[in-house]
């Protein structure tokens, strides 16, 4: 199943690069960056571990795209009118919620099962019945899910950064109480709390790597 999801992102992202080939400079940007967005949501949706998992991750990563290429053309030019443009940055907070509150779960499964592993493993290893090879593999897992974990904080902060001033920009100009304002307030505050969850997990996880160094 994962080497088919593997498969349906590569060709999506074949797909999306042999169409810029015929596209605008600002149009191809947007594209490209999409494109290798994709790869980066894919891996993550995987990650995730189900097939919905990778189809989030990939319309996510299509977001982290088009932050690249919003540096010569701002997302706001994509749209007929605010109202689309709105419409269309809850949706892609609305994707990054999704993708990382699933990822916050798996690791949360996770940690307890590895709080325990490590433990274990570091007591026989100080007993001699490991080798030290042995604590180096599983270090070498860990670190790159902490590398994952990073990566992905790192976009959601770039992502973060975006919609907040967003949403302080387009809150000066709409009316009080308006029904936009307020679904992507929501959005926000839910993607500030998802990436304090992540932060939070991803120190755990360093934590458990650092008591793991021989």
């Amino acid at each position: 199943m994962k080497t088919i999801s593997k498969i349906t992102i590569v060709l999506l992202v074949c797909t999306l690069l042999s169409g810029c080939a015929t596209m605008s400079d600002q149009s191809r940007t947007r594209a490209e960056g999409s494109a290798a967005g994709a790869v980066l949501g894919g891996l993550l949706g995987l990650a995730v571990g189900d097939g919905k998992g990778a189809a989030i991750g990939a319309l996510a990563g299509a977001g982290v795209g088009f932050l690249v290429g919003n540096e010569v053309a701002k997302r706001k030019q994509a749209y007929a009118n605010t109202e689309e443009f709105l419409d269309a940055e809850i949706a892609t907070t609305q994707e990054y919620n999704t993708t990382t509150a699933a990822y916050n779960r798996k690791v949360a499964r996770e940690l307890a099962a590895l709080e325990k592993e490590s433990a274990t493993l570091k007591a026989r290893y100080d007993k001699g019945k490991v080798s030290r090879q042995t604590l180096t593999a599983k270090r070498d897992t860990l670190q790159k899910r902490i590398a994952q974990s990073r990566q992905l904080e790192e976009t959601l902060s770039k992502e973060l950064d975006v919609q907040t001033a967003i949403l302080e920009q387009e809150s000066k100009k709409r009316p009080a109480g308006d029904a936009y304002i307020a679904r992507l307030e929501k959005e926000v505050a839910a993607l500030q709390k998802n990436l304090a969850t992540l932060r939070n997990d991803s120190t755990q996880l360093a934590s458990i790597d650092q008591r793991l160094s021989v």
